[in-house]
């Protein structure tokens, strides 16, 4: 039987990682808080990774630090989206270099920094639209030997707020590079 304190060795056996801690409560139920102020926003954001992580039955908070390590654009997994409230999808994050370069040759469609496109004609005024942010893959090189050892594996990141509150749990810098993740997994 599979308990968290191997699935805590497993990840703190992976390079660079700083810090591995189980969250207890009050730290859920602050980051739940943070989260939630963020759906007050112009545009709203829901952290359904997030989320969806913090269901699981342990939530593991876990520090990276990535500050030398670069990735080809093509290797960066796109989290987020930007939606309609009717659900339809109006914007999102693209790394793909051809698909990129197609879309700039689409008048139909807005960059609004040099990954993220909207599809302006697929939003309908009035709409309600909400930033989503989805669970994150590939950032761990242990997700598949976790997996194969627990029922459910969730990984998100917090947004600027909660990934600073959870920072100065540990006394960490808001250094560019060294990434918060929240690891949830049901055994």
């Amino acid at each position: 039987m599979t308990n968290i304190e191997e699935i805590i060795e497993i990840i703190k056996k992976e390079d660079r990682v700083i810090k591995v801690d189980i969250m207890d409560d009050e730290c859920k139920k602050t980051i739940t808080q943070l989260e939630m102020k963020r759906l007050e926003e112009l545009v709203p954001l829901i952290n359904r990774g997030l989320e969806e992580t913090l269901k699981e039955e342990y939530a593991l908070i876990v520090l990276k630090d990535k500050r030398d390590v670069f990735l080809e654009d093509e290797e960066l997994i796109p989290t987020l989206t930007l939606m309609s409230e009717n659900g339809t999808l109006i914007g999102e994050e693209i790394y793909d270099p051809e698909e990129l370069e197609e879309l700039r040759e689409d008048p139909n469609v807005y960059f609004i920094s040099e990954h993220f496109v909207t599809y302006p004609s697929l939003s309908t005024p009035g709409d309600k639209q909400f930033f989503v942010v989805n669970q994150l893959r590939g950032e761990m090189e242990c997700e598949e030997k976790i997996e194969e050892i627990v029922s459910s594996l969730s990984i998100a990141t917090p947004s600027t707020e909660a990934d600073h509150y959870i920072k100065d749990l540990y006394d960490m810098d808001y250094v560019d590079g060294i990434i918060t993740m929240v690891i949830g997994v049901t055994l």
